[in-house]
């Protein structure tokens, strides 16, 4: 039998319950106490229930009534930042690299970064087996992030069963290994690029190389040779981030060298290495390490993709921004390379509902392979968690649910609160058997050279991730935010 998964659904991280976000409810919290006041204030009976109930009603409809889309109180801190942003001039971005010029060791004075990617970035690199690897430092999270490029099975649809739950169970074993090793490894995000090629540019480049002096049985052998070669319209690609908190022992350890810097180059590196040797007994086959200019050029590649990921000419901690960048339009962002002159429009969205029904493993096929000539990146963002920890949280949200449920005498149970608690019993099940624990959190990216063409292909994307069975919620007014959190950081996911 095919192995489903379950996902329970996302509840809010309030001081009290998991009804309520936090700031909700110290609004609703802040509206009872001013009505208490009001009615120990203000004289006479009417006035009394006026204040208390418009005071009451003004906090339960900021925080309870949907309001385009979402409810007042979360637009409002959404449009609060957007407008200072504006003021400040920081949605608009223009990059200093050309003139930021070279330190005496030759690395490239680094510039500030576009708003919404962490700031005052710090470049390692790390030294590993399998060549060098970037490291970046983001103080701001606490957090060293690093890249490698790698593939998975290409023909995993056609296997039977007990292949793909053996393939299941080696990517499961990966993580479990990851949490529960001691290791530092402790996020984990998967970038799946997809970009549509034109399948004819073999032919016309052969078209162009031909030398009309060759013979013509060397011009006829070239053409069948040219006919029978198959050319993919999709060039996809699978990135792995890995996240490493950073630790008072991580710098203790990386004290005993000469330098800090060389310290955290090896440690880290010895830690990346340890994880690339496993790679293989989850089926992942290791393609590249990305070191300083294939990170900056895949960061690059994010905003303006008509510079090409491989394309790692001049890309450096410096040049991996765009040109320009305009984000002060409240649904898309706009973005400019340093090779075309042409912008390019981008739009970014969160997965706010995972399958609420048991899904197969491949439930996100139509979104990750049969959408078509759209440039699209998902990124799913995980915190690893270890056995113990995962089984309690899960746990938590077992009793949570059977908490809020309704389950009054002579009132029919709502089938949804059913389902709600069915699929977190199901999940604290799956732990206690051994499952690995994952929090994780997802994001879609589309990107196209038109305003026009990029809402074509909103719609496109939005109607493949129905047929996945996720709710995307397009994030305006932080589209700035939101796409960072599809670039290699590791990002969108709401640390401990």
């Amino acid at each position: 039998m095919d192995r489903v998964f379950s996902f329970p659904r996302p509840r809010p991280r309030g001081l009290l319950g998991r009804r309520f976000e936090m700031d909700e409810q110290l609004v609703l919290l802040g509206g009872i106490a001013l009505s208490v006041a009001l009615l120990a204030s203000l004289p006479g009976i009417p006035l009394k229930i006026l204040g208390c109930l418009s005071t009451a009603g003004t906090c339960t409809w900021a925080t309870m009534v949907p309001y385009k889309g979402r409810t007042f109180l979360r637009w409002f801190e959404i449009r609060r930042t957007h407008r200072r942003l504006l003021a400040d001039g920081k949605l608009l971005y223009r990059s200093v690299a050309p003139l930021a010029g070279r330190r005496r060791d030759g690395t490239p004075e680094p510039v500030a970064q576009p708003v919404g990617v962490p700031e005052a970035l710090e470049w390692i690199t790390a030294r590993t087996a399998y060549g060098d690897i970037a490291v970046l430092l983001q103080p701001t999270e606490g957090m060293f992030v690093t890249c490698i490029e790698v593939e998975g099975a290409k023909n995993f649809g056609g296997l039977d069963s007990a292949d793909k739950e053996a393939l299941i169970g080696a990517y499961e074993y990966l993580l479990k290994e990851t949490a529960e090793s001691g290791g530092r490894i402790q996020y984990v995000q998967w970038l799946a690029r997809l970009l549509p090629t034109d399948p004819n540019a073999h032919a016309h480049d052969a078209a162009a190389r031909r030398d009309p002096a060759a013979p013509s049985w060397l011009s006829d052998s070239y053409e069948q040779l040219v006919d029978t070669v198959s050319v993919y319209a999709e060039d996809r690609r699978l990135f792995l981030v890995l996240g490493i908190p950073y630790t008072q022992d991580l710098s203790a350890e990386a004290l005993r060298y000469q330098t800090l810097h060389d310290g955290y180059a090896e440690v880290l590196g010895k830690e990346i290495e340890q994880f690339i040797r496993g790679l293989s007994g989850a089926q992942l086959r290791w393609v590249r390490n990305l070191d300083e200019p294939g990170l900056a050029s895949l960061i690059h590649h994010c905003y303006a993709p008509d510079h090409w990921i491989n394309d790692t000419r001049g890309m450096d901690r410096a040049s991996c921004w765009p040109a320009e960048m305009d984000a002060r339009e409240p649904t898309r962002m706009v973005a400019r390379s340093w090779e075309g002159s042409d912008p390019w429009y981008t739009s970014t969205a969160w997965i706010k509902q995972y399958p609420v029904l048991p899904v197969g493993i491949n439930f996100m096929a139509p979104l990750l392979l049969y959408v078509s000539d759209v440039i699209l990146t998902v990124g799913v963002t995980m915190r690893l968690l270890p056995a113990d920890k995962a089984l309690e949280d899960a746990m938590a949200d077992v009793t949570n649910e059977a908490g809020q449920a309704d389950n009054a005498p002579g009132k029919i149970t709502d089938p949804r609160e059913e389902r709600e608690l069915g699929a977190s019993a199901s999940t604290m099940h799956d732990l206690a058997n051994g499952a690995a624990g994952v929090r994780l959190t997802g994001w879609v990216t589309v990107t196209a050279p038109d305003p026009e063409l990029l809402v074509q292909h909103r719609n496109t994307v939005r109607a493949a991730a129905v047929k996945s069975q996720l709710a995307l919620e397009w994030c305006d007014s932080e589209q700035y935010r939101a796409f960072a959190n599809t670039l290699p950081m590791v990002t969108g996911l709401l640390k401990d």
